[in-house]
């Protein structure tokens, strides 16, 4: 009855995809109240979030305690950045259905979007205890980005883990596991994550930039460099891997082409912090005060 859509790299959340029909109401009405709906959800999956709205809303007045339309509403505003009204959404959604555990996920997720950290970690661990929730891998990969958000990289490991263990086949909390090792500096369990991103996505240009990281750290230019390339032939704007292969390259000492890499980015971003850092870098080459690879 429920579909899933995402709402961000790092945050998941969910849409409902079926009306229960209130008990007496005409079937006129409830077939009005079907449409609207749908209608709403197919906006919404379109990215529409006003059109949803709209529709949502003419299926509320119809209905005003269908849980699954009060969810579906709180989404349509979550996506327009409107979080204290998905919120107030989700809640009243909650308030006539108490087991939908889906609206408590993604109330977790406003609350994470809002900063509330502590609040959206108590609502996540409350979607696993219900051992009827069909996707219990969305609150554990939510959890996840909460106490990476908090810093603690351990039970953010953890929790993706444990979204993992349910869905082998989620990219994202594969990245973001492979992204926590290596800021750990577990760098053997890092590539093993990114290359099972690869496997699953090959276009995950982000996978490949990071092990370029990894690679440089071992002083494996060459490997490095290569991903770098892997990085930019899915996306030949994609300034952090321009960036870093001008630094590789001035510092093994292709010097002239390393420095088009870094103009390259200046051009791109002049008033960015991306194109300033390049700025900075060819102003040290110019002062012969080039001393090599800049920290990633």
């Amino acid at each position: 009855m429920r579909g899933c859509r995402a709402l961000g790299l790092l945050v998941a959340a969910c849409l409902v995809y079926g009306c229960v029909p209130q008990k007496g109401t005409s079937q006129e009405k409830d077939k009005q109240v079907q449409i609207h709906y749908e209608l709403g959800i197919q906006y919404l999956t379109d990215g529409k979030s006003s059109q949803a709205i709209q529709e949502l809303q003419a299926a509320q007045a119809l209905s005003p305690d269908n849980a699954d339309v009060e969810h579906a509403l709180g989404l349509a505003h979550q996506h327009k950045g409107l979080l204290d009204k998905a919120i107030d959404q989700y809640e009243k959604a909650l308030r006539i259905s108490p087991k939908l555990t889906e609206a408590k996920n993604n109330l977790g997720t406003a609350h994470l979007a809002k900063g509330d950290l502590d609040k959206a970690i108590s609502l996540f661990e409350e979607c696993l205890k219900d051992s009827d929730y069909p996707t219990p891998e969305k609150a554990a990969y939510n959890l996840g980005v909460a106490h990476f958000k908090k810093g603690d990289l351990d039970k953010a490991i953890e929790y993706y883990l444990q979204a993992v263990k349910v869905n082998e086949n989620n990219v994202n909390a594969l990245y973001n596991l492979a992204y926590c090792f290596q800021e750990k500096k577990r760098y053997p369990l890092a590539l093993e994550y990114y290359k099972k991103v690869l496997v699953l996505d090959p276009a995950f240009k982000q996978a490949h930039y990071r092990m370029a990281l990894i690679y440089e750290a071992q002083e494996k230019n060459d490997q490095a460099l290569e991903s770098l390339k892997k990085s930019t032939d899915i996306d030949p704007d994609y300034l952090p891997a321009i960036y870093r292969t001008g630094l590789i390259l001035i510092a093994t000492g292709n010097v002239r082409t390393g420095r088009e890499r870094l103009e390259a980015v200046m051009k791109a971003d002049p008033e960015g912090p991306m194109g300033k850092e390049a700025r900075k870098q060819l102003d040290m080459l110019k002062g012969d005060k080039f001393k090599g690879i800049a920290a990633p």
